[in-house]
C-alpha cells in the first residue's frame, strides 16, 4: 500500500485526549486539512470538537481487546493506523493490534511484538542497554516466587540476594520487571530494610538495583527504519531517596549547555539501539543524570506523559511524525538531539478554575492545563504546562506571579523553583 492509498487514518489512544496538549488536535487538523478522513478510537476521556478537529473520535471499552479494536477500526474502512496509547500495558495491547491489521493489509505505525515485549521487561532492557554501550544502574533479577518457596524450596537464595547487595551497594531499589508510572517501587536503605524487604517479599519477578543520588530526566525517540529523531531532554527532579510521585515535582525542558553536550553521544547510541530493535513510533526512556554520567533507567515502548513537554521545547510533534511514518513520508533531521527552542515548563497547579485558565491562556503560551489528574484511580492537583521564550523570562514570572496572587495556584516552594530556574546563568546564557 502507497501513501496516496491511506485516505482513512485511524488513531489508538488510552488516555485523555487533553493530556496531549494541542498536539493532537494539530494532528487532526492536518490531517484532514490533506483532503484524508481521521478517527480517534479511545478509551479514557471524552472527545469533542476541540479534542479532534475535522475528524470525528469513537469510544471504545476501557478494556478493549486487540480482536474488538481490530473489529472496529476495520469496520469504519480505515486504511492505516497510528498507536498514541499508553502506558505499557496499552502499548503491549497495540502491538498485538498491529500483528492482527497486518493480516488484514492495514499497516500500522506502532512498535510491533517483539520490542514492544522486550522493552516492557526491565531486565531484558538492561541486558540492551549493555550490549549498545549504554550505562545502566548495577542490578541482579529476583525471583519473588523463589524468595518465598513458592516455586522449589530453596533457602539459601536469600543469602544470594544479601552478597549481591552488598557488591552493588546501598541504597538499592526493587521494581517489578512488568510495570510502569512508579508502581511497586520498594526503597532499601541499608541491610535492615534488605531484611524486612526477604521477610515480606512481593510476588513475581523484581529487578534490584543501585540507588543513583542525582536528576531523574527523561527524552523520547521517533522515528523508523534508522530514521530517529531525538526530542529535547527533560529533567524531572531529584533522585536518591524515597520514590515521590513524579508530577509534584518541576519538570522542565531548560538549556543547559554542558549537559545537552554530555548526552549527544549518549542520543547517538539510542538511535542505533532503535535500529536494532526495529523501533516504530516511539520510545520514552527514564534516566537519572550523575556526576556527568546518563544512567538508563528503562525504555517504554510507546508516548509518554512527558510527549507534551518535549514537543513544547523542539516544536516538532512527535504524534505527527508517526502519521508522516505511516505515509512513508518521514526523513530524520541531522542533528543528535532536536535542538531546544525555548523553555518548556511543567508545574503541579491547585485551585484550577475556569477564570483562572482564562487568565492564564490569555497572559501565557499555555500548552495545556489539566484541572486534576487521575492516576490508577487516585485523584492528584492539577498540572500545568507553558512555554517561554528565550529572553522572555522577567515577564513569565511577573505574570505567574500575579495569576497565583489572584488565584492561590502555587505553592510558595513552586513559585520559588520556577524563579530560580529562570534566573539562572544558564537562563541569562541564552539571552
Amino acid at each position: 500500500m502507497t501513501a496516496s492509498d491511506i485516505k482513512r487514518i485511524a488513531y489508538i489512544r488510552s488516555i485523555p485526549i487533553s493530556r496531549a496538549g494541542p498536539y493532537i488536535p494539530e494532528l487532526a487538523r492536518t490531517v484532514t486539512g490533506t483532503g484524508r478522513e481521521a478517527r480517534i478510537f479511545y478509551t479514557d476521556g471524552d472527545c469533542g470538537a476541540e479534542d479532534f478537529p475535522g475528524g470525528t473520535g469513537e469510544k471504545l471499552p476501557e478494556d478493549a481487546t486487540p480482536d474488538q479494536i481490530v473489529e472496529r477500526v476495520r469496520a469504519w474502512g480505515a486504511d492505516g493506523v497510528v498507536s498514541l496509547s499508553f502506558p505499557d500495558e496499552a502499548g503491549l495491547r497495540d502491538a498485538v493490534v498491529k500483528e492482527k491489521l497486518a493480516r488484514h493489509g492495514i499497516p500500522m505505525v506502532s512498535n510491533g511484538l517483539d520490542p514492544s515485549r522486550l522493552l516492557a521487561d526491565k531486565w531484558e532492557t538492561k541486558k540492551i542497554l549493555a550490549d549498545h554501550g549504554l550505562d545502566t544502574p548495577h542490578g541482579m533479577l529476583i525471583d519473588g516466587t523463589l524468595l518465598k518457596n513458592g516455586a522449589a524450596e530453596v533457602p539459601v537464595y536469600a543469602d544470594i540476594i544479601r552478597l549481591k547487595a552488598e557488591e552493588i551497594g546501598y541504597p538499592l531499589l526493587t521494581k517489578a520487571v512488568w510495570g510502569s508510572s512508579g508502581n511497586g517501587i520498594r526503597f532499601i536503605r541499608d541491610r535492615a530494610d534488605l531484611e524486612q524487604y526477604l521477610a515480606t517479599p512481593d510476588e513475581g519477578n523484581f529487578v534490584l538495583e543501585r540507588c543513583i543520588t542525582g536528576e531523574l530526566c527523561t527524552v523520547e525517540l521517533v522515528g523508523a527504519e534508522g530514521e530517529y529523531a531525538v526530542q529535547p531532554l527533560c529533567f524531572t527532579g531529584p533522585t536518591g531517596g524515597e520514590p515521590t510521585f513524579a508530577f509534584w515535582e518541576l519538570r522542565s525542558s531548560a538549556p543547559r549547555a554542558a549537559d545537552d553536550a554530555a548526552f549527544a553521544p549518549v542520543a547517538e547510541k539510542l538511535k542505533k539501539l532503535c535500529t536494532t530493535l526495529g523501533i516504530t513510533g516511539v520510545i520514552n526512556l527514564d534516566i537519572i543524570y550523575s556526576r556527568g554520567t546518563y544512567y538508563v533507567l528503562e525504555i517504554n515502548p510507546r508516548v509518554s506523559g512527558a510527549t507534551a513537554l518535549g514537543v513544547a521545547a523542539s516544536g516538532l510533534n512527535s504524534y505527527l511524525i508517526m502519521t508522516e511514518i505511516l505515509l512513508g513520508r518521514w526523513k530524520a533531521p541531522a542533528e543528535p538531539v532536536l535542538p531546544r527552542r525555548r523553555w518548556s515548563l511543567e508545574f503541579p497547579v491547585n485551585n484550577v478554575t475556569d477564570a483562572f485558565v482564562k487568565e492564564a491562556e490569555q497572559a501565557l503560551d499555555v500548552v495545556q492545563i489539566t484541572p486534576k489528574l487521575v492516576v490508577d484511580g487516585r485523584e492528584y492537583g492539577g498540572l500545568m504546562i507553558a512555554t517561554c521564550e528565550y529572553g522572555a523570562e522577567a515577564g513569565f514570572l511577573q505574570v505567574i506571579t500575579a495569576l497565583d496572587a489572584d488565584h492561590d495556584v502555587l505553592s510558595p516552594d513552586m513559585l520559588a523553583q520556577l524563579e530560580k530556574l529562570l534566573t539562572s546563568p544558564a537562563a541569562q546564557a541564552v539571552r
